[in-house]
């Protein structure tokens, strides 16, 4: 299973190919940055850095090949089960962790297990440093802050 990432990577590029919204390359730029935050959070706390990648690759595959955000974690979520389940790359565990972190991703004002939470923080880094200019959305900022006391940014 030393490649599943590569091959996550690749179905979800397929499943991209064929989405017909205006935005869908923004969404793959944005999932693509939050596995590789998600990756280097799970190093840093001690967690499973493949695991924490392909739930950066699938947190927004709903509206990623939809163009709709209404209910996204959990539509991702579902459709993540499905696809991770055809593909065979993960076992029974893994998949809970994966879907649940999914599911969990946009309430960032609650605190959910460990890859839940790792799955928020990287979001909430990759929407930041997409554009730094931008302003941080409310719901974002204390996570924000926190998360970059814990890299050692900005002190």
């Amino acid at each position: 299973m030393s490649d599943r990432v590569e091959i996550l990577r690749s179905t979800v590029d397929g499943l991209l190919a064929n989405a017909d919204h205006g935005w869908v390359g923004f969404v793959r730029d944005h999932m693509i940055a939050v596995a590789n935050f998600a990756a280097l959070l799970a190093e840093k706390r001690g967690l499973d850095p493949q695991i924490a990648t392909m739930i950066g690759l699938m947190h927004d595959i709903h509206t990623a090949m939809t163009g709709n955000r209404l209910d996204h974690a959990l539509l991702g979520s579902q459709k993540a089960r499905v696809i991770l389940t055809e593909l065979g790359i993960v076992d029974d565990d893994e998949l809970e962790i994966i879907c649940h972190a999914i599911s969990k991703h946009s309430k960032k004002r609650k605190v959910h297990d460990e890859y839940s939470e790792l799955i928020k923080d990287a979001d909430v880094l990759s929407h930041y440093y997409d554009n730094t200019t931008y302003p941080v959305m409310e719901k974002d900022r204390e996570r924000l802050e926190a998360v970059k006391i814990e890299l050692g940014i900005g002190q």
